[in-house]
């Protein structure tokens, strides 16, 4: 008899559906390197290349691994059920099959999962996801993911054009700080500065003459991108800043920018000057006076983003019968 559906590896319901997030780029992970595209139509391709480029020649002189590879996850990836998604539920989860449940029971059931989704393997929330990978045991090059779900998310926020050169130079950063020491992959330990230095990388990079080279206005909606993925679970290790403190990060990295007349801080100056910010970050009134022209979002938005949330989960509860 199979195992019931809480005892299986994602569980059941709505957390099942959420693990998969999780799951996905662990699939992308064990594809072979392939001609990459950005977005469900490649619409991205061109101006994260771009990017990628710019950020690896900025930082160069940081001593960051030169050959990062971007990928990008897509729903379809976990159609490929032999090629793709068994194999990567054998390396998760192998001790948790046996002769009654097989990971191509597993497989199966996910595909039946997802296909019942609104979209089905194009439903964003399965590739709502951006992550870097260092070069490990584990993995056989460093790496950035970013899933079409992450750039869905964006461009339906009106924030499509500089949505995905904040996610790639944020997650870029995360790389600066694998060469810091600053981020262990495997721990959720210090999650909220990790995060936040990230932000204020990112922005630095974004703001500066040799960088991203963006405009005040191009730099408003990368404090509103930034803004739009905090979160407020501040009880949690794993919380990675409240919306005004991830906005409040990118501040800092493109005041910081802006303020200086040298081509690029040291990446060890620059993180003591963030180190010394950060210190201060619990009081954002006085830490953030000095950009108050960012584009915030409206109530109006804030309360709509809401709407869809709670949306998704009545959806996810009548789907799975609860």
């Amino acid at each position: 008899m199979a195992p019931e559906a809480s005892q299986r590896p994602f569980g059941r319901g709505p957390i099942q559906l959420l693990r998969l997030v999780r799951l996905h780029p662990c699939v992308r992970l064990q594809a072979l390197r392939r001609a990459e595209y950005f977005g469900l139509e490649g619409e991205h391709t061109r101006e994260i290349d771009a990017i990628h480029q710019r950020a690896q020649e900025f930082w160069s002189d940081s001593g960051v691994d030169d050959d990062i590879q971007v990928l990008c996850a897509h729903g379809s990836d976990l159609a490929d059920k032999h090629g793709k998604l068994i194999p990567t539920l054998d390396v998760m989860f192998v001790r948790s099959y046996d002769d009654d449940y097989t990971v191509f029971d597993h497989a199966t059931d996910i595909q039946e999962l997802i296909q019942r989704l609104p979209g089905g393997y194009n439903f964003p929330l399965l590739t709502f996801n951006a992550f870097a990978t260092f070069k490990s045991n584990k993995h056989d090059f460093p790496s950035i993911i970013i899933g079409d779900g992450y750039f869905e998310f964006h461009q339906s926020m009106g924030l499509g054009s500089e949505g995905p050169e904040y996610a790639l130079s944020h997650e870029h950063a995360h790389h600066l700080q694998f060469l810091l020491d600053e981020k262990d992959e495997d721990s959720s330990k210090n999650a909220r500065k990790q995060e936040l230095m990230a932000d204020a990388f990112s922005a630095y990079f974004l703001a500066h003459d040799s960088g991203g080279n963006m405009t005040a206005e191009e730099l408003s909606n990368i404090h509103s991108v930034a803004y739009s993925v905090g979160d407020c679970q501040v009880s949690n290790d794993g919380h990675h800043g409240t919306p005004e403190e991830r906005r409040c990060a990118t501040k800092w990295g493109a005041c910081t920018a802006n303020s200086l007349n040298i081509a690029t801080l040291d990446l060890r100056e620059l993180k003591r000057r963030f180190d010394v910010w950060y210190d201060k970050v619990d009081n954002l009134d006085n830490i953030c006076q000095h950009a108050n022209s960012a584009v915030l979002f409206s109530s109006f938005d804030t309360i709509s983003c809401s709407l869809v949330v709670v949306a998704f989960l009545l959806e996810s509860a009548n789907l799975f019968g609860f």
